[in-house]
């Protein structure tokens, strides 16, 4: 519950007449979030799911694109697509998607994602352990 209502105080202060939260400012805020992602999992397991949600209300919101939340996953973590290849950026992509579906539909994801030009392959690890909410969408 608290997750849904923290995405949507970031669509509305981003969307404030006041310009309370800028796009550069929402973007270095989940450049931070996503570089201690890894860690945070530690103490919170659900995180990367968590986080899908949050990047899902941006997109159906129109507050970011899903090419920008694939750009950040994939220059994730402590070092550039360091969450890709530990399995989590898949995670995260793969709630995003969930979300989307579950808000708008199969047809607005699909749309989404086709103009998005957001390949699913790149959220793939090289080494076999694969983010098993990711693989649902291929």
């Amino acid at each position: 519950m608290e997750r849904d209502l923290l995405a949507k105080l970031l669509v509305n202060l981003t969307r404030s007449h006041d310009g309370v939260l800028s796009q550069a400012e929402l973007i270095k805020g989940f450049e931070s979030v996503l570089s201690t992602l890894e860690d945070a999992v530690n103490d919170a397991p659900k995180a990367p799911e968590f986080l899908g949600r949050i990047f899902g209300k941006m997109i159906v919101e129109n507050v970011m694109s899903l090419k920008e939340i694939g750009r950040l996953i994939g220059e994730g973590g402590e070092e550039a697509r360091q969450l890709v290849e530990i399995g989590l950026g898949g995670d995260v992509i793969g709630s995003t998607l969930g979300m989307i579906k579950k808000e708008r539909g199969e047809s607005v994801l699909n749309e989404i994602r086709g103009s998005s030009c957001l390949r699913l392959e790149d959220f793939r690890p090289s080494h076999p352990n694969r983010s098993r909410i990711l693989e649902t969408f291929f």
